[in-house]
């Protein structure tokens, strides 16, 4: 063949193999776009969800806990969509809760790591209202975060913070943050715990303010903790006085514990607080200078009898809630205290019950005398036995729930330690259905609507002939 035909062949030669190379690119092109979409969509099909649903979702996570790596700082780093998503949402980084005692050394000495991190945290934040948690408990004898490092911090964002919760322990002053001086306009909740010293005057300026947890080793004394006590819905903490009960007039939640000493005083009258908690033991002393005609819900910690028959007497509530502890007391002594709320009490949580408690609670169905004080009982939905210490009598338990089954609808007896619960065969009370276990009526009233939990903690064996079945 002439040369010059050679020579046009490879010109041809040389053209469909650029070509090719073009079809190969195209395909390799197409294969990486399929690809792609198949990791988008089969492997990660979070990724296809809208970007509203992704915020909720990552609103769930607790994205604000710890310091310097978070569990949103992890999020942002899983692909570009989820990171562009978190940092378009100031929502995300509106929520900041920070231990410093857990963070290094080597990192608390380099404040342009810590405070940096943190600037640039809430930065992204736009103008968002804050949720910010210090936790700074380590004294000055420590290699620690210095209380007054968080001063300029708070300072800067004191305008847009609306929960601040400070854990600085029980030996640490709070002067150093100089809060007194600070303008809260949004501050709507405040949890704070420090050693306050002989005065504190804090939030002052925080015309929101409704809801103040105070910790420390001290009662709170209203004439010495200088704030707008009128403004207070919420109180949390220890008092040693009660003052709070004069100057806080529009409380309605409150949560304490006594350190005062007994005092002749004359009873306090509070109309507003509906939700009333004694947080320790032998703390009931202060129901003897209170009266609250508006109570709902009621929460007590090894109550003394006769202080609590003469507070409901004296404050004849309309007690929707009682739950109370009676490790040391005695609940059968209760008869004549619970009939002045006995109308209208519906739910009641009793923990630590002894073996003759349970009698007595069983007793409320029958015709004997302090059954006969809970006749107006008939409003009764929740009864729930804890931590109980002694065994009961299972046919007394339940001619008790058929008793109740018009009204109760749940019903818990929680053993300390796990008894013996057989499947004896009994006859029920009258009216009841046919001979059967305690297993079988157990099944028959939750059949009914009674949800009924009879066990310990770990196992409920008024579920276990349902569960048999099942199976």
């Amino acid at each position: 063949m002439p040369t010059i035909d050679l020579r046009r062949r490879l010109v041809e030669l040389d053209a469909q193999i650029l070509e090719q190379k073009g079809v190969l690119r195209d395909l390799q092109q197409t294969r990486i776009d399929v690809e792609r979409e198949i990791n988008e969509t089969a492997t990660y099909p979070i990724l296809t969800l809208p970007v509203d649903i992704t915020i909720e979702i990552f609103h769930l996570l607790p994205l604000g806990h710890g310091f310097p790596r978070t569990a949103l700082a992890s999020l942002i780093a899983v692909c570009w969509t989820w990171r562009g998503i978190a940092l378009s949402t100031p929502t995300l980084w509106s929520t900041m809760d920070i231990s410093f005692d857990d963070i290094p050394s080597t990192v608390i000495a380099k404040p342009e790591l810590v405070e940096s991190s943190i600037n640039q945290w809430l930065g992204r934040s736009g103008e968002c209202p804050l949720s910010l948690t210090f936790c700074l408990r380590l004294t000055e004898d420590d290699d620690y975060f210095s209380i007054s490092r968080l001063r300029p911090i708070v300072r800067q964002y004191a305008h847009r913070i609306q929960h601040l919760n400070l854990d600085l322990g029980d030996h640490n002053p709070m002067e150093p943050l100089e809060l007194h001086s600070l303008s809260f306009p949004l501050l709507q909740v405040a949890k704070v715990q420090c050693d306050f010293g002989s005065e504190s005057h804090v939030f002052n300026n925080a015309p929101l303010l409704h809801s103040l947890h105070v910790g420390g080793n001290q009662g709170v004394v209203a004439t010495r903790f200088h704030l707008r006590w009128e403004q207070l819905t919420r109180f949390v903490g220890s008092i040693d006085n009660l003052d709070l009960f004069i100057v806080a007039r529009n409380l309605i939640d409150v949560k304490c514990y006594w350190t005062g000493e007994d005092i002749t005083l004359g009873v306090i009258t509070h109309s507003r607080i509906t939700s009333f908690t004694i947080l320790y033991a032998e703390d009931d002393r202060i129901l003897q200078y209170l009266t609250l005609p508006s109570l709902h819900h009621l929460d007590l910690s090894d109550p003394t009898d006769d202080l609590l028959e003469s507070f409901l007497e004296r404050s004849s509530p309309p007690l929707i809630s009682l739950r109370a502890q009676v490790a040391n007391s005695s609940f059968a002594r209760w008869h004549e205290a619970l009939v002045h709320v006995a109308a209208t009490l519906e739910n009641i949580e009793i923990s630590c019950a002894s073996q003759e408690d349970m009698t007595s609670i069983l007793s409320w169905a029958w015709g004997s005398s302090p059954a006969q004080t809970f006749d107006a009982l008939s409003n009764l939905k929740t009864l729930h036995c804890l931590d109980v210490l002694g065994p009961v009598d299972h046919s007394d338990l339940v001619d008790f729930l058929y008793f109740r089954a018009r009204k109760l609808r749940s019903f818990q007896l929680v053993w300390r330690t796990s008894p013996f619960l057989d499947g004896h065969v009994y006859t029920g009370p009258p009216g009841a259905p046919a001979v059967d276990t305690i297993y079988g009526h157990f099944s028959t009233l939750r059949a009914a609507g009674m949800n009924i939990y009879v066990g310990t903690e770990d196992e409920n064996y008024a579920a276990k002939k349902d569960d048999a079945s099942d199976t």
